[in-house]
């Protein structure tokens, strides 16, 4: 065997490493490249506090309603929270309907009425229902009982049987008569109406 022989599987596996190296090296750079090319390709977005639309980061006032984008006077917590029932985002008008209704905020009743008649996601509808209920106010009632006459999921309809029961237990009579004539429903939506009235009955009679 020549002198330093057995030296050379060692030197050419070192090599070997060190190139691999130098092209992981090589890689990650391209790849940030392209993440600083796709970020600076992309201009910084965000929404209209009134409307949810998109405007550009430096903008003064939106480009949809006009409202202004600068910093203004303080905006308190369930102002927020019934601003985002409009938000473009499902999962983030739920959160804020169920929100509004732990929080017993009578402030958004009128909004959440509207909301329930012109959301189409059925986790909101839902979300909004239970609200109404936990509010605790006899004016929600029609606005409930219109919605159950065309619920268009069965879970929104019990919910809103739901949310008409809290109503009711809290001594809402217009809420029980709303049970006890409901619309043309659902043969277990019929089942869910007629397992609340039996505690209810009993409640009032």
């Amino acid at each position: 065997m020549i002198p330093g022989d057995e030296a050379r599987p060692k030197d050419t596996l070192d090599g070997l490493m060190a190139s691999m190296t130098r092209f992981g090296r090589v890689v990650e750079a391209f790849f940030l490249v392209q993440r600083l090319e796709r970020r600076e390709a992309m201009p910084l977005v965000r929404f209209c506090p009134d409307c949810w639309a998109e405007n550009l980061l430096d903008a003064a006032a939106c480009e949809q309603c006009g409202a202004p984008l600068v910093p203004g006077e303080p905006v308190f917590y369930d102002q927020k929270l019934m601003r985002a029932l409009a938000h473009p985002v499902p999962e983030t008008r739920e959160m804020a309907a169920r929100l509004l209704g732990q929080r017993q905020d009578r402030h958004a009743l009128p909004l959440l009425q509207a909301r329930l008649c012109e959301e189409s996601d059925i986790g909101v509808l839902c979300a909004i229902s239970r609200a109404l209920g936990q509010l605790g106010d006899c004016q929600t009632v029609a606005a409930l009982a219109g919605r159950l006459a065309q619920p268009g999921s069965l879970v929104v309809a019990l919910a809103i049987v739901d949310a008409l029961a809290m109503l009711a237990g809290t001594g809402c009579w217009e809420a029980l008569d709303a049970l006890k004539t409901p619309p043309a429903v659902a043969e277990r939506v019929a089942q869910e109406i007629a397992a609340r009235l039996e505690p209810l009955n009993m409640l009032y009679y």
